[in-house]
């Protein structure tokens, strides 16, 4: 034998003495204890490379990883956040993932309780929240039932009228849905939030929260002042079916005069050049208590003063009803009345109103030119509920 082969097994029957030191001094160990206390030993050396291991696991984890979390890890469906990053589109079980730019839109939607939707479909956002992610994919809603304690500060903080209302976060400015559309049209903006207006976009309203007010210091009223059932119509004196409606309701308000509160309101709309001069036209003669009169003649003439520019047609009207002709032109050309209309423009449009003629019979909304015998139906349903 060689010395390479000597020193060789010299090396072998070293580690095999090694070993058996070793087996020895465990042996030694486990002879001064109880199986017991084996089977515990055994138990905590296991747990302890299982520790290490998860602790292994957890470090690859923390320095970036390719899973999303280790249970993810242990169950295989963990994915690469670095491919996450870079797909527009995969697969996860029977999902299949979209990759969007834009942030996630939180949105409270304003309705009613299960029960109540029973009786109101129009109550029911769904339909339009289907609609709204079409535009808004990252939208994500939460339905607030209006009798509850959030509903309610919903309602007081953003002033809402109406069932269904839309409420949204502020990150709707980012989305493509309010940079690419007219969102001044769209939304309003309210203390932090969104709101969705419903009209400008022709979505129907399930049920109104409040009714406008009556002010019987500034608004003309025919009939009976503080009735319990009022009709309240916003109109354009140039819109021809504002005129159509009035040869409706005049005749009805007659009849109806001595139990109900008729108010008409101003809503001179942009593209009819003369409405708001006709508006004024009618207030200045309300000072003189011939609001109704003007009303009739405006509408009787609607065409010959709606070619005209100017206000010089509008002092022949005043003249033609009897009007102290000084005072009249005096408020006309001082437009005494603008902040009237403007707060009557306004308060439609907290309403969702956006076309003439519009307005309520109580607690019913209408919209658009109505036949005599229905207005009569709906202001007879008012008065028996007020009974």
């Amino acid at each position: 034998m060689n010395q390479e082969q000597k020193k060789e097994e010299g090396v072998q029957e070293a580690e095999i003495v090694n070993v058996v030191s070793e087996d020895n001094s465990n042996k030694s160990d486990n002879d001064n204890k109880t199986v017991g206390e084996i089977d515990k030993y055994k138990i905590q050396e296991k747990k302890i490379k299982n520790l290490i291991a998860i602790v292994i696991i957890l470090a690859g984890v923390a320095v970036g990883s390719l899973f999303v979390d280790v249970a993810q890890f242990i169950s295989q469906s963990g994915y690469s956040e670095g491919a996450l990053k870079n797909a527009e589109i995969f697969e996860s079980g029977d999902k299949t993932w979209v990759a969007y730019k834009e942030p996630v839109i939180e949105a409270k939607v304003l309705t009613v309780n299960d029960e109540e939707l029973e009786n109101c479909e129009s109550c029911d956002p769904t339909e339009v929240l289907v609609w709204m992610k079409k535009f808004v994919p990252t939208l994500v809603a939460k339905k607030v039932d209006a009798s509850s304690e959030e509903g309610k500060a919903l309602i007081e903080k953003y002033q809402l009228k109406a069932i269904p209302s839309f409420v949204f976060d502020n990150k709707v400015e980012d989305t493509d849905f309010y940079k690419q559309g007219q969102a001044s049209m769209i939304f309003e903006e309210k203390d932090g939030g969104f709101v969705l207006n419903s009209s400008a976009l022709g979505l129907p309203v399930g049920k109104y929260l409040a009714m406008p007010e009556v002010d019987n210091e500034e608004d003309s009223i025919l009939g009976v002042k503080d009735s319990k059932t009022e009709v309240i119509i916003y109109s354009d004196f140039q819109c021809p079916y504002s005129k159509m409606f009035y040869d409706v309701f005049s005749p009805v308000a007659e009849e109806y005069k001595d139990r109900v509160a008729f108010v008409f309101k101003d809503m001179p709309l942009s593209f009819h050049a003369q409405a708001t001069n006709a508006a004024m036209t009618t207030r200045c003669a309300q000072e003189q208590d011939k609001y109704w009169e003007m009303t009739q003649e405006l509408f009787d003439n609607q065409e010959a003063w709606g070619e005209t520019e100017g206000k010089d047609i509008f002092r022949t009207y005043a003249k033609k009803i009897g009007l102290n002709t000084t005072d009249f032109n005096d408020c006309l050309d001082n437009d005494k009345y603008a902040d009237k209309i403007a707060k009557d423009m306004e308060e439609a449009g907290s309403f969702g109103i956006s076309g003439t003629p519009s307005g309520f019979v109580g607690e019913q909304f209408i919209g658009g030119v109505v036949k005599k015998d229905d207005l009569k139906k709906m202001i007879d349903e008012e008065i028996s509920k007020n009974q």
